[in-house]
């Protein structure tokens, strides 16, 4: 008797997850989507003041959005995935995208895709380029919570439960990537190919850096895992990308699309043997 209860108990907990997620992500991407091609097309993107308004309130749609259906459910912090990483993870999250990013950058120059700027072209002297550097980063790190409070703090633990660790953890990278469609069919990293950008590098970044996450967080999900990982993906490879220019765009992202998948596999088959390996001891 108590088996049958245990396992209604357990189908009525992941129908519930099911349920949970599906509602957030078509809140999330239904409100994102209207708020986002609405003001792309209205406004100038290309004008700086129109473009960071619009990014930063965009960035933030996720998170307003777990924290207003968290709070419903009575959730508090520590549900959204508050609490401290331990250091190694840290350390990790915020090297791996670095030397990725340095590889892919470092190949494409020895192909002649990419040439470093000259001094003149950045328009920055070292001094402020030093300073964007440091303390640009743990300002990238707040502001990419917007987004780590919904995919990592609420949506994260509720695919995993509803489709299974693997395949919810695909899932939330493809959820992601498609998220930021309206700003990547813009051109945000590839002008002249808005929608390679769209439908197949963001959809690809967004489960690579997933399953970095997922892998470095693998015992303690703690949110600042995935907002180390996030942040130094987008802060140093930005960087990376203001201090050159391209030769040639479609092979740039052709590149970036292959180190993508390639970083997909190794982290796959990584978190992957771990999970297989948890679940045996």
């Amino acid at each position: 008797m108590n088996s049958i209860n245990n396992t209604n108990d357990s189908i009525t907990s992941v129908t519930n997850q099911y349920q949970k997620s599906k509602k957030y992500i078509l809140l999330v991407l239904g409100i994102s989507w209207i708020f986002g091609f609405s003001t792309t097309t209205l406004l100038d993107f290309s004008d700086p003041i129109a473009y960071t308004i619009i990014t930063f309130i965009y960035a933030f749609i996720p998170a307003i959005i777990a924290i207003i259906i968290n709070k419903n459910e009575g959730g508090s912090w520590k549900d959204l995935k508050f609490f401290k990483p331990d250091f190694k993870s840290s350390l990790y999250s915020f090297i791996i995208p670095i030397i990725y990013f340095a590889a892919v950058i470092s190949i494409q120059m020895l192909l002649d895709i990419r040439i470093i700027k000259s001094l003149d072209q950045i328009n920055q002297t070292p001094l402020t380029l030093s300073l964007l550097l440091i303390f640009g980063y743990p300002i990238t790190v707040f502001l990419i919570l917007g987004e780590e409070i919904g995919w990592r703090g609420y949506l994260q633990e509720k695919l995993m439960n509803s489709f299974g660790a693997f395949t919810g953890i695909f899932l939330l990278g493809l959820v992601w990537g498609i998220w930021h469609m309206p700003i990547a069919l813009q051109g945000y990293n590839f002008p002249n190919h808005p929608y390679i950008e769209a439908f197949i590098t963001y959809p690809l970044v967004g489960m690579a850096l997933s399953l970095i996450i997922a892998y470095l967080g693998f015992n303690r999900y703690s949110i600042f895992i995935g907002a180390l990982v996030h942040a130094s993906n987008n802060h140093f490879g930005g960087t990376f990308l203001t201090l050159t220019e391209t030769n040639n765009e479609f092979a740039h992202s052709m590149i970036f699309n292959g180190f993508y998948v390639i970083i997909i596999l190794i982290f796959g088959y990584l978190w992957r043997r771990k999970t297989f390996k948890n679940i045996k001891s």
